[in-house]
């Protein structure tokens, strides 16, 4: 007890203290209070990359390209595959008219439909619409994707949809020789999708 009094006393309180850092990027406290496994990460961002890139592949290179790094930058911030999927879907940045690969709809808004469906048809050069009122002729958003689902696959397109966890309804047209493919590649990217007969189970 006395050699720590006589070490306590003789100890130089005029030697200044390192200063302490306050200036610390956003993402290394993240990286403190959310730990993670960067081998993980970096092999989610290579899963989310090639599902984004086969999903988007009936655009130009340019926009396929800068709608990966658009989910890239998303996933830096929420480690969430469909979190950073959404900037794509619907974010400042993300899908733009004219270049439309999503669809993205709230759980009433089947009036959107038909103008998403349009613009995704456009990029895989299909002239043919397809040309109904929502709101009129079915009661619901599942109603109207499972009769779009029908339509589509009348032209060897299938419709794939999203696990969102929530009431809104995401989907993806994909050639039907491909939707496999899809499904795998999702899958991989820690992404849910389900083709037509999984969602009609799901909504009916």
């Amino acid at each position: 007890m006395l050699k720590f009094l006589g070490k306590l006393l003789n100890r130089d309180f005029t030697t200044p203290t390192e200063p302490i850092e306050t200036n610390v990027p956003d993402h290394e406290i993240w990286e403190l209070l959310n730990p993670t496994n960067k081998a993980e990460i970096s092999q989610r961002k290579k899963s989310l990359k090639a599902f984004i890139q086969f999903a988007t592949r009936q655009l130009q290179k340019t926009e396929s390209q800068r709608l990966s790094r658009v989910a890239m930058r998303a996933l830096d911030d929420s480690c969430d595959s469909f979190d950073a999927l959404g900037e794509i879907m619907s974010g400042d940045d993300g899908q733009r008219r004219g270049k439309w690969v999503f669809i993205q709809l709230d759980c009433k808004a089947r009036e959107e439909i038909v103008w998403q469906v349009s613009e995704i048809l456009t990029t895989f050069g299909i002239r043919e619409r397809w040309a109904h009122d929502c709101i009129t002729e079915f009661r619901s958003v599942p109603e109207s994707l499972l009769a779009l689902s029908d339509w589509l696959a009348e032209r060897d397109l299938s419709l794939l949809h999203f696990e969102t966890n929530s009431d809104s309804y995401c989907s993806v047209i994909v050639r039907a020789s491909e939707s496999s493919a899809a499904k795998k590649l999702a899958l991989a990217a820690q992404l849910t999708l389900y083709d037509h007969a999984e969602f009609s189970l799901a909504n009916t």
